[in-house]
């Protein structure tokens, strides 16, 4: 091979490996991108005055050993949540 073909065939090499690392890039981007919109949107549905309000008045008036179980309520419910997210995906 002279030296004009060398500097083609790495040329061809380093583009398809730079294509492959964007690829990548992408791939990784998109994921975090679906997170954060999931994000966005609970945290648009926490922004609402009334949810506000309501979450404030539970607080006041939840006994304070009703809230403990609460708490546990919501941490096995969310565990089941990841669970059957976990299963579907």
């Amino acid at each position: 091979m002279t030296n004009i073909e060398d500097i083609t065939a790495r040329k061809q090499a380093l583009l398809a490996r730079a294509e492959t690392e964007r690829n990548k890039i992408a791939r990784t981007y998109y994921q975090w991108q679906a997170r954060t919109h999931a994000t966005r949107q609970v945290t648009r549905i926490l922004k609402n005055p009334l949810v506000l309000a309501g979450i404030g008045l539970l607080a006041l008036k939840m006994p304070w050993k009703r809230t403990y179980k609460f708490g546990g309520w919501a941490w096995k419910a969310w565990r089941l949540v990841r669970m059957v997210r976990r299963m579907w995906i």
